[in-house]
């Protein structure tokens, strides 16, 4: 038995190698630029079966980014249950630099979103943004972070710091000479927050 015949028999595998590659494709080349033909060469799934397990390229694209958001709570399923527990900062934001971090084709996808135009929100990102915002506010209930700072904020400041630092870590090792640390970024950027996040 081939590996394309027992794809085609094998629901999951089809859609993972589907998967794959566009993720693969869509970060490279944009949306626009990949076809469902240039997935079905990658994935060596035939077109015709690519659009009877997703529909059409618009839902394969759905489909990839839920896929990169969901993959958070599949890498750290106790975190994703941890709703009523108030938000410890450095273990959230070292769990999203270490997922984030493991998965290149992740970043390079949301930097081409970026470059393409597209601002639309992801498929389970606001589910991602919900847990670490009801955590916030958990937290700020039980006195450990200020009141008066708004919780949805605070949820796309600490995504942001994480992502600035992946995205650009190459460049300031180049820039000062040194090779990237993430622990050193880490630390300073809890320091900096928690100081902040301190109840007067």
């Amino acid at each position: 038995m081939t590996e394309g015949r027992h794809r085609q028999r094998d629901p999951q595998s089809v859609r993972k190698a589907v998967l794959d590659a566009a993720l693969e494709l869509f970060a490279q080349d944009g949306f626009a630029d990949t076809s469902l033909r240039d997935i079905s060469r990658k994935s060596g799934i035939s077109h015709p079966l690519i659009l009877h397990h997703f529909g059409s390229k618009e839902e394969l694209y759905d489909a990839v980014k839920r896929r990169v958001v969901e993959g958070y709570a599949e890498r750290f399923p106790s975190a994703a249950r941890a709703v009523n527990r108030p938000i410890n900062l450095r273990t959230e934001m070292k769990r999203i630099l270490t997922y984030v971090g493991e998965n290149e084709l992740a970043m390079k996808l949301c930097a081409r979103t970026r470059v393409d135009g597209d601002h639309q929100v992801w498929p389970g990102e606001p589910d991602l943004l919900n847990l670490i915002q009801q955590r916030i506010e958990v937290a700020q209930k039980e006195g450990l972070i200020r009141r008066d700072l708004c919780a949805q904020q605070l949820s796309v400041m600490i995504l942001g710091i994480v992502f600035f630092w992946l995205d650009n870590r190459q460049h300031f090792s180049q820039r000062f000479g040194k090779p990237p640390n993430d622990n050193a970024y880490l630390n300073t950027a809890v320091r900096m927050i928690e100081e902040g996040l301190l109840p007067r």
